[in-house]
C-alpha cells in the first residue's frame, strides 16, 4: 500500500511535506557534503522541475528550507507554480557539519575514521535542536500545506526524533527501519494537529511522482 501525496483540506491540520533536494556531483561521486554549498547537477535540476510540476496540484501556503543552494536550487521550481512565494531560508535546516570529514570521499572518511566518523563533527542532539526550533515555530502557524526543504541526513534523524522523542505515532504502513536516508527529491508528509500539537508521520520518501519508489543504497553518504 501507498499513500498518496495530497493536498491537507483538514483545517484543523498542517501538513508537512518534507521535500530532500535534488541530486548534486557529490550525491554521485559519493563524497561527504555536510554544509558545503554545491549545486544540483543535471539530473537534479531534472528532479527538481518534476516536483515542482508535481506540487502544482496542491496549493502551498508556506516554504521553510535550509539555505544552502542545492536546496534553494529544488524550491525554485516549487514555487514558481504557486501563488505563495512566502519563504524562509534558514541555517538550522543545513545538513549535519561533518567536521574534519566533510568534503571527503565516503571511502576513504571509513578508511580513516572508521564508521564512528559521522561523529566527529556536529552531534546529533545538536543537529535535532537546531531543527526542532524551526519545527516547532512552523506548526505553531495557521497553515494548511507547507513546504519543508532540506537534506537526507536531516530528513533521517529529525523524523526519528519526531517519533522516538517527540511521541508522533507513524502511518500503519510504515515501521521505524523505513526512517532511513531518502531519495533526491523524495517527499516526506507529517501532520500535526494544530491544537494538540499530535503528529502523525503518514509518508516517508515517496518518489512516485520521479515515475517509481527509489531508494538511496549508500545510507551512510550525507
Amino acid at each position: 500500500m501507498t499513500f498518496e501525496v495530497l493536498e491537507n483540506s483538514d483545517p484543523e491540520i498542517i501538513r508537512v511535506f518534507i521535500v530532500r533536494h535534488g541530486q548534486t556531483d557529490h550525491n554521485v561521486q559519493k563524497i561527504l557534503q555536510g554544509h558545503l554549498d554545491t549545486d544540483l547537477n543535471d539530473t537534479g535540476r531534472e528532479q527538481a522541475q518534476i516536483v515542482g510540476s508535481f506540487f502544482s496540484k496542491i496549493p502551498i501556503d508556506y516554504y521553510l528550507s535550509s539555505d544552502l543552494v542545492r536546496c534553494q536550487q529544488t524550491l525554485q521550481p516549487i514555487m514558481a507554480h504557486q501563488k505563495t512565494d512566502t519563504v524562509r531560508y534558514t541555517s538550522n535546516l543545513r545538513e549535519r557539519d561533518m567536521g574534519k570529514v566533510q568534503g571527503m570521499y565516503l571511502k576513504d572518511a571509513l578508511e580513516t575514521y572508521g564508521p564512528e566518523f559521522r561523529n566527529l563533527g556536529e552531534k546529533e542532539s545538536e543537529l535535532c535542536a537546531r531543527v526542532e526550533k524551526e519545527w516547532k515555530g512552523l506548526v505553531d502557524q495557521d497553515y494548511n500545506n507547507v513546504i519543508f526543504c532540506t537534506h537526507g541526513g536531516v530528513i533521517t534523524r529529525f523524523t526519528r526524533y519526531l517519533h522516538e522523542t517527540m511521541g508522533y505515532s507513524l502511518n500503519n504502513k510504515l515501521t521505524p527501519g523505513d526512517l532511513r536516508v531518502p531519495f533526491n527529491t523524495s517527499i516526506t508528509v507529517v501532520d500535526v494537529n494544530k491544537k494538540t500539537k499530535e503528529g502523525v508521520i503518514q509518508d516517508f520518501g515517496n518518489t512516485l511522482h520521479l515515475g517509481g519508489q527509489y531508494e538511496v543504497k549508500e545510507q551512510m553518504l550525507r
